[in-house]
């Protein structure tokens, strides 16, 4: 059973929640959060397999994405994050039974958390801990290819005023030529920071909740292995895993970009993963913030 809600972000825009809930007692509250060019269904069959092992799934559409509303201003990445990521905690942990949730994001959902807690580490409050798939910011561009390639994609999305994600085959959405066009800089300078210069990379020290970071073997593009990891190692907490997907790790297959979330193979090796540790850090004592 998937119940669908609608939020306003902070902007005024509808957004929308899709509510998959514990199919038994309740052990915890998970926001799960899909990437660039997608929507909430990369994210369903997570949802339900964490629904079976206890946890109330809200699965989250950004601005623009799935069924939430086209805003009036074109989003670039981090207002995007910012805006629908404050909204969607807002409202799921007032409903949660203890006042705290889970965040589980996959490439920019996993990116969105970590620019919300990097500009408000107060905020770590409500949230128990976070899972992060295939998610990195600063690495896309490591390669003489994948710099050329970058440099392509934001001189067609400059002139086509969207980058067409469908027409690609990269995804089942569009997605905002303004959100490309920051990551592509992001990309290529090798560091991540906002328009208003703040520095997320050095922010993360402040980030102390528990996590779980998982990168995929073979991607060698969006969110390759060197990315996630750098990420993961700037985190401030004390409590946090790190996993390359893959055969060398004894998966089923070398995981790409799309496959460490949504697959067949995923579902066998990746999501028990992530709720075995989602139900052993339940009890965790998490760090201490300022």
């Amino acid at each position: 059973m998937v119940i669908q809600e609608f939020i306003t972000n902070s902007h005024g825009t509808k957004i929308g929640l899709h509510r998959v809930p514990a199919v038994d007692v309740c052990v915890g509250t998970v926001i799960l959060a899909h990437g660039t060019f997608s929507n909430y269904r990369s994210c369903r069959g997570l949802a339900k397999h964490l629904s079976v092992r206890g946890f109330d799934c809200w699965l989250l559409d950004f601005q623009g994405h799935g069924i939430s509303a086209v805003p009036d201003v074109e989003p670039d990445f981090e207002t995007m994050c910012l805006q629908d990521t404050g909204a969607a905690i807002k409202h799921v942990q007032a409903a949660s039974a203890d006042g705290k949730v889970w965040w589980v994001g996959h490439s920019g959902g996993g990116l969105a958390i970590l620019m919300y807690l990097a500009r408000n580490p107060l905020q770590q409050q409500l949230v128990h801990g976070l899972v992060m798939l295939a998610s990195q910011a600063t690495d896309a561009a490591i390669s003489r290819r994948n710099r050329l390639l970058i440099y392509a994609a934001a001189m067609a999305t400059s002139v086509l005023r969207v980058a067409p994600g469908k027409y690609l085959g990269i995804g089942p959405e569009n997605e905002f030529a303004a959100v490309m066009m920051q990551w592509y800089r992001w990309s290529l300078a090798g560091n991540w920071r906002g328009k208003d210069g703040f520095d997320y990379l050095a922010a993360l020290a402040s980030v102390t909740v528990p996590s779980c970071t998982f990168s995929a073997a073979a991607d060698h593009f969006i969110a390759p292995p060197s990315g996630c990891k750098k990420l993961h190692e700037l985190l401030g907490g004390s409590d946090k895993i790190y996993r390359l997907c893959g055969r060398q790790s004894g998966d089923s297959e070398d995981y790409t970009h799309p496959r460490i979330v949504s697959s067949r193979s995923a579902a066998v090796d990746i999501w028990p993963r992530v709720a075995d540790w989602l139900i052993s850090r339940r009890t965790a004592v998490p760090d201490k913030h300022d």
